[in-house]
């Protein structure tokens, strides 16, 4: 016992000191001081204990000094508990408001890169767009009886040029800025997407939109068409799908998108959510679904296709 007690007493003190040694790493917090002190006094208890098997005390009882000990163990181990989980509330505020602030800052640099996407799109189809029409509407009134046939056939060329030109120009700026989205609205955008892409490969496409678009704000259906048009030019390029499937339903509190196709698939990490060795697309479509509070589940395998499913609470509504 004397042995037990020895051990244990010299365990406290170096406890002791090492509390003691901590509160200047603190800032002297109250919380720490306490239970410093609480160490402080369970030193002395067992000091006290120990002492016993040489002397007994005769100006003190051992119960009462014991008592009295351990009363003041349990008051600075009990504020000092009180301090802390205050601590831990104003860590989960400060935590709290971190990414609060975080969603902000994205949806700011989210919403920022779409006016300059509708900027530089109006820029490129009012400036370069009447040029270009200039040109052609030139090479068209040029006399071509007049000419040779090999000059003939360079003004069509450059007719032809000029006049694919102009459509390239028109389908740039569309997804730089889709009119489609704000002229006629969200399901009409995708679908209009889907039928100029997917009939390129002769992909077959299938949508089922369930939802009211006067519920969602502006920034929801232009991430909606950007997560969703960024999905499916991923299956377009890498996938080679046969069918492509898209659903957007409607729930009490959120809005349930879900995105499938029967392509090759990937290797698939849920704890890497870095894309970088697939381009930027997907961290595209993760920080758009960030931003607006929504997450997401990934499930897919090589030559098994992709499934993807998002969550959007209906929080953003159009006012």
């Amino acid at each position: 016992m004397k042995i037990a007690l020895l051990l244990s007493m010299l365990f406290q003190v170096v406890a002791t000191i090492l509390a003691i040694s901590l509160i200047r790493r603190t800032r002297f917090n109250i919380s720490w001081i306490l239970i410093s002190c609480a160490f402080i006094l369970m030193a002395l208890r067992r000091l006290f204990e120990f002492s016993e098997f040489f002397w007994e005390s005769k100006l003190f009882l051992k119960e009462e000094i014991n008592g009295w000990i351990g009363v003041l163990i349990s008051v600075s181990v009990f504020v000092g508990v009180i301090f802390i989980k205050k601590i831990f509330n104003l860590q989960d505020e400060i935590e709290k408001l971190r990414k609060e602030n975080e969603k902000k800052i994205l949806s700011a640099i989210i919403n920022t890169e779409e006016k300059s996407r509708q900027t530089f799109a109006r820029e490129l189809h009012d400036g370069m767009g009447p040029l270009l029409s200039s040109i052609k509407m030139t090479l068209s009134a040029v006399n071509k009886e007049n000419l040779t046939p090999i000059n003939r056939k360079i003004i069509e060329t450059a007719h032809n040029a000029a006049s694919d030109s102009i459509v390239t120009l028109k389908e740039i700026a569309n997804n730089m800025s889709p009119h489609l989205l704000t002229n006629y609205g969200l399901k009409q955008a995708l679908d209009t997407l889907a039928a100029q892409l997917f009939s390129q490969k002769n992909i077959g496409y299938e949508f089922d939109f369930q939802f009211d678009e006067k519920r969602l704000s502006d920034e929801m259906n232009i991430n909606f068409y950007r997560i969703i048009s960024e999905l499916m030019n991923n299956s377009f390029i890498h996938a080679n799908p046969q069918k492509v499937y898209v659903e957007i339903k409607e729930e009490e509190t959120y809005i349930h998108i879900r995105y499938l196709d029967d392509g090759k698939g990937f290797e698939y990490e849920p704890i890497n959510e870095k894309y970088s060795d697939k381009g930027m697309g997907m961290n595209n479509i993760f920080s758009r679904t960030k931003s607006l509070n929504g997450h997401y589940s990934i499930v897919t395998a090589p030559e098994n296709g992709f499934l993807i499913e998002f969550f959007f609470p209906l929080n953003k509504t159009k006012q």
